[in-house]
């Protein structure tokens, strides 16, 4: 029972990936015909990086810009997983 619990989990982000990633492609082609599905805003944390004795080092950073029509994409990527 828990992998199957796990696994409806793992389809739930991919469909709001998908709808992430959909929205976001959709909100840019739109841009010229309907100029508020490309408002929106943008959180990020800098990158930093960790270097340990010159001979490794590992660089973390984060961006996230939503939009309009990426909030309309993630929604319809939600409905989309609960009519499956």
């Amino acid at each position: 029972m828990a992998g199957r619990s796990s696994h409806n989990w793992i389809l739930l982000i991919v469909f709001i990936l998908i709808g992430f990633i959909a929205g976001t492609i959709l909100g840019q082609l739109l841009r010229p015909y309907l100029p508020f599905m490309a408002t929106g805003a943008t959180a990020e944390m800098n990158a930093q990086t960790f270097r340990l004795a010159d001979a490794f080092s590992l660089t973390f950073g984060f961006r996230i810009h939503l939009n309009v029509a990426t909030i309309i994409g993630v929604i319809l990527g939600i409905i989309a997983y609960r009519r499956m």
